[in-house]
């Protein structure tokens, strides 16, 4: 009989247990994970008003519940007090990894350890009522904010800040996050990128949301736009979608009510400048294609 242990129980883990035991009737596996609760990202990291995604743990719970199929949370795998990786290799036949990244990327600019400035992973980890996550005061008399980034986790974050509770309600989200989104003045986020809308690595589907939520109004820099050397015709289909999606945002006149997010392109953050002892402004610098697909400052 083989015994395989796989390390991680996000739908990567679930689905390596699930293919071994159909393709061998006497293997048996046991998922570990570090938390005590499985399903990685779908449970942790998936906002929670994307019910649908989330509903994939049904899925991933029947290859749990499997006869073969043992999930084992609260395991930590090497590291301080985790079971050393040569003992777990003699415990089984074969280890499978199929984690993710641990730790968050830094900007590595001035002012990023100011009060104010926090990593995506600390903000979603909040709202998704991570084991690890803390309530950092993100929202206490927070007026604007800047998002630096254009993924899907970019436009998640910019779109839970402008969420409104009510809608939030019905949903997983830990009811102390929903009382600070109920207390929230926030009536402005920027959301910023380096690259320009043609390299943006959101999804249309999750870039219209952000032109739904009521209330709000999404801005668009028409100039941005111009300075994007790349023409549609060359561009993958996703990408001209965004393009069509940004160039009606950019056709709208912003209103002078409601709350706005504004999405911005080629600007780099260079410096986070404090106020009253937090982050109170994000300096950046223009940036322009270098032909490479990449981008160069202009200052």
């Amino acid at each position: 009989m083989l015994r395989v242990a796989v390390v991680g129980s996000g739908p990567s883990g679930c689905y390596t247990a699930q293919q071994l035991v159909q393709q061998d009737p006497e293997v048996r596996v046991d998922v570990l994970d570090r938390l005590p609760c499985p399903y990685g990202l779908v449970r942790y990291g998936v906002a929670p008003d994307h019910e649908k995604i989330k509903s994939l743990q049904a899925s991933l719970r029947t290859v749990l519940e499997h006869e073969r199929v043992r999930f084992l949370g609260g395991v930590r795998v090497g590291g301080p007090g985790g079971v050393p990786v040569k003992v777990l290799r003699g415990l089984y036949d074969a280890v499978v990894y199929c984690v993710g990244a641990a730790t968050d990327r830094h900007l590595g600019i001035p002012g990023e350890e100011l009060p104010g400035c926090w990593s995506a992973t600390e903000f979603v980890a909040w709202y998704s009522a991570h084991p690890d996550a803390a309530d950092a005061g993100f929202l206490r008399g927070v007026r604007s904010a800047v998002v630096i980034g254009a993924g899907n986790v970019a436009v998640d974050v910019t779109r839970m800040l402008m969420r409104g509770a009510a809608e939030l309600r019905p949903t997983d989200m830990p009811q102390g996050a929903l009382d600070t989104l109920a207390e929230s003045g926030v009536g402005e986020v920027r959301m910023v990128a380096r690259r320009g809308p043609a390299q943006a690595r959101f999804t249309t589907k999750e870039l219209r949301e952000l032109g739904t939520l009521p209330g709000t109004q999404v801005l668009v820099e028409p100039g941005d736009l111009a300075l994007d050397p790349a023409g549609p015709e060359t561009l993958p289909a996703v990408q001209r979608r965004n393009l069509e999606v940004l160039r009606g945002w950019a056709e709208q006149p912003p209103s002078g009510t409601g709350r706005h997010i504004r999405l911005r392109f080629f600007l780099r953050p260079v410096e986070l400048l404090a106020d009253g002892g937090r982050v109170g402004a994000v300096r950046f610098e223009r940036t322009a294609p270098d032909g490479r697909g990449g981008v160069t400052g202009t200052g």
